[in-house]
């Protein structure tokens, strides 16, 4: 029977484990990896690195060929006592093992140059090398996984065969006497050295088999936990191509399914009403490329009974076998949509009875104007009554005030939220105004802000309370932003007196003020809807300053 060389061998161990790291490269880029598995990708290759210069023999210097190529064959064990901790605990192999590398490698180094041993520099190697594959076999066999028993104790044997083997040649080494060298042709070297090719094949394969098992564990256990999300969930979850069902939840059949209890097979429109599945088949048929729409939309479906329940319905697109389908998820808001409408109902009830008492006011508070007037003409000879007349008139004239501001109230928050331009709402409010001589500044005039429709009556009751209060002296409004970490400050200042601190802390609040007192606190609400903050921060005799906060996502540059 052939048996090979040293040399030879040394090559076949180089290849083998130069091949292994290709096969564990391969894998790496191709599939899931778990901690671990590059450490041990890069420890084939650093024994490969000591494998080749042990191949080398007598051509390269003893400290290459002899010293590096020990060290490197040591620090690759080490390293799979490094990955397997990773793999099994996510735990990493402390730098201090690492670091016996350095008093070994002198150690080497003496028993070279000063005493040349080759038995000596064999037991260093062993005691580098085996703890670290008992270790490692130890925590595969200690790791609790009952799936994958047979894998683990198949890693660990390979390993401790590794082990027995080392102790084998080690102690040969030191109780016979002759020539120990590694490339000496003695026929317990080639079997040592047949076995070690044999077990880094096994233990490199059933390390490879071990991340696969756990891919397949986690994806069994993946599927398993999103099955039962899907078939517990109350919402309707169907998939389908554009035509017909794939797969139904338990939800979707209990409610829709026919008397065989499924739904697969059966078209997508079968269970929507006429109208519904006209818009639904026209929505699809529209989608680019073979999608479907992934927004909100409201259908209609039949139940078998002839009931109708009014839903939201949301399609993503998903594969589903290797085919491009759509995930459905319908969600039930018919006794949402019942009682949107009954308070819809209610409302359109209060408006219509506020916009009728709102009108009949007016117009009695408008005769009561006219007589007022009338009085103060007749009376103006009499100076307590005419004092009184003006202070009546003055009264009626604020009730005109807050009943229109009712009418204000009552409109915000009743429609969408839209975005509007800044100086576009500042140039009507600045037209609706009487200005005089005093400018107004919008420092960038491509600024949107998503608001209720009323938000240009914001910039109305700012400028008109500086033309109210901001003294003979002002001459100019500036509107400026500044972004932030946490949106954008919108700011409306002006040159006047500004704002005394007694008044700040009451400036927004419902009737403070010297006329009707309500400008403010509207606007403040107006801002609320969506979100926007409004503040005062000027400084007394240096003009007023609003700054208005616009969360993320309430504003944007460029558009209108």
């Amino acid at each position: 029977m052939w048996i090979p060389d040293i040399r030879t061998l040394f090559l076949i161990l180089f290849l083998v484990n130069v091949f292994l790291t290709l096969l564990l490269f391969s894998f790496w880029k191709s599939q899931r990896t778990y901690d671990g598995f590059r450490t041990w990708m890069l420890s084939l290759l650093v024994i490969s690195c000591g494998y080749f210069l042990l191949m080398t023999g007598g051509s390269l210097p003893v400290f290459l060929s002899t010293i590096v190529a020990d060290l490197l064959i040591a620090l690759s064990v080490m390293m799979r006592l490094d990955s397997t901790g990773k793999y099994f605990r996510t735990k990493a192999l402390s730098p201090i093992i690492y670091s016996i590398l350095i008093p070994a490698a002198l150690l080497f180094l003496w028993f070279t140059y000063r005493v040349d041993s080759v038995v000596i520099r064999g037991v260093i190697v062993g005691l580098l090398i085996v703890p670290c594959f008992v270790a490692t076999a130890f925590i595969a066999i200690r790791f609790r996984e009952q799936e994958t028993r047979s894998l683990r104790y198949g890693f660990a044997m390979a390993l401790l065969v590794t082990a027995l083997l080392w102790t084998v040649i080690i102690v040969a080494a030191i109780i016979t006497p002759g020539n120990h060298s590694l490339s000496n042709p003695d026929p317990l070297n080639s079997i040592f050295f047949i076995v070690t090719i044999l077990m880094d094949i096994v233990a490199t394969v059933f390390f490879l088999l071990l991340n696969m098992a756990r891919t397949q564990t986690e994806l069994r256990e993946s599927e398993e936990r999103y099955r039962n999300l899907v078939d517990n969930l109350p919402d309707y979850i169907v998939i389908h191509d554009k035509e017909f069902i794939h797969y139904a939840n338990p939800a979707a059949t209990r409610l829709l399914g026919p008397a065989q209890g499924t739904l697969a097979g059966q078209s997508i429109y079968s269970f929507l009403t006429p109208a519904s599945a006209e818009a639904a088949r026209a929505v699809i048929n529209a989608s680019r490329s073979g999608g479907f729409p992934e927004y909100l939309s409201e259908i209609d479906i039949q139940l078998r009974d002839g009931t109708v329940r009014h839903c939201l319905i949301k399609t993503v697109r998903i594969e589903d076998k290797g085919l491009p389908s759509g995930l459905s998820v319908i969600t039930d808001i018919t006794e949402r949509k019942a009682a949107e409408d009954a308070l819809s109902r209610a409302n359109n009830k209060l408006t219509i009875l506020s916009s009728i008492t709102r009108h009949d006011i007016k117009n009695q508070l408008m005769a009561l104007s006219i007589y007022l007037q009338l009085s103060k003409e007749e009376l103006e000879t009499v100076p307590t009554a005419s004092e009184y007349l003006k202070k009546e008139m003055t009264i009626a004239e604020i009730m005109g005030h807050q009943i229109d501001f009712t009418k204000i109230y009552e409109d915000m928050g009743t429609t969408a939220p839209i975005w509007q331009n800044v100086n576009e709402s500042v140039r009507r409010a600045v037209a609706a105004l009487p200005m005089r001589d005093v400018q107004v500044e919008v420092v960038r005039s491509d600024l949107a802000i998503y608001a209720d429709p009323l938000f240009e009556k914001v910039f109305y009751n700012l400028i008109d309370n500086a033309l109210r209060y901001g003294g003979d002296t002002m001459t100019k409004i500036s509107i400026s932003c500044n972004e932030t970490d946490k949106g954008l400050v919108l700011i409306c200042k002006d040159d006047g007196v500004g704002i005394t601190k007694e008044d700040k802390e009451h400036l927004f609040e419902r009737g403070f003020g010297k006329h009707t007192g309500l400008g403010l606190f509207l606007s403040r609400e107006i801002l609320s809807i969506t979100g926007i903050t409004i503040v005062e921060n000027g400084e007394p005799g240096k003009g007023a300053r609003f700054e208005m906060n616009v969360p993320e996502g309430a504003y944007r540059f460029g558009q209108s």
